[in-house]
């Protein structure tokens, strides 16, 4: 049987990585985590689950040829079980595939995650850097490097319009005047 692996050999420089700066031009880089846990397509969901289930972090999957092909998450192994309460522990990793993966580089900016994000689903995402994974961008680090930074970045997507904190739209709305 093949081996699951806390830290595969290829990932293993991964840990130190860590958390970068947070500055208003961040990039995936900056906020993206190291990989801490892998899996192949062959090992069964519930491997997968004793990987997942109660930690924040999901597990980076390979293919047969040790490739990433994408990210295993709780709630992705919550929708298996509830879709196939009976069978879903005996079905393989290889079921959560999905076609076309997606992956950021480094050096995306953190805006065009935010893009993203407006466009699809809000995910964990898988960093790859020259075909290797090099980490996981979490959507909580995302959202928090959004609650410090200024309006005008938010204007500049679109997100917001006027300029205006959400304290002063908030008064704005409620008649009262913010001095």
């Amino acid at each position: 049987m093949e081996s699951m692996s806390r830290q595969p050999a290829p990932y293993a420089a991964l840990a130190s990585t860590g958390r970068g700066r947070r500055a208003a031009t961040a990039t995936v880089r900056d906020l993206m985590l190291p990989i801490e846990r892998a899996i192949t397509v062959t090992h069964s969901l519930e491997d997968a689950a004793g990987l997942v289930i109660g930690t924040e972090a999901p597990v980076l999957l390979l293919d047969l040829s040790h490739q990433p092909v994408g990210l295993i998450t709780e709630s992705a192994l919550a929708a298996m079980a509830a879709q196939e309460p009976e069978r879903w522990k005996r079905r393989r990793c290889a079921c959560l595939v999905q076609s076309p993966a997606e992956f950021l580089t480094p050096e995306e900016s953190i805006e065009s995650v935010l893009g993203r994000y407006r466009d699809g689903d809000v995910k964990p995402l898988l960093v790859l850097e020259e075909g290797q994974a090099v980490g996981i961008l979490h959507q909580d680090d995302v959202f928090t490097w959004c609650l410090e930074q200024p309006v005008s970045i938010f204007d500049a997507l679109g997100i917001v319009s006027g300029g205006s904190s959400a304290s002063e739209r908030s008064s704005s709305a409620h008649g009262k005047e913010v001095v």
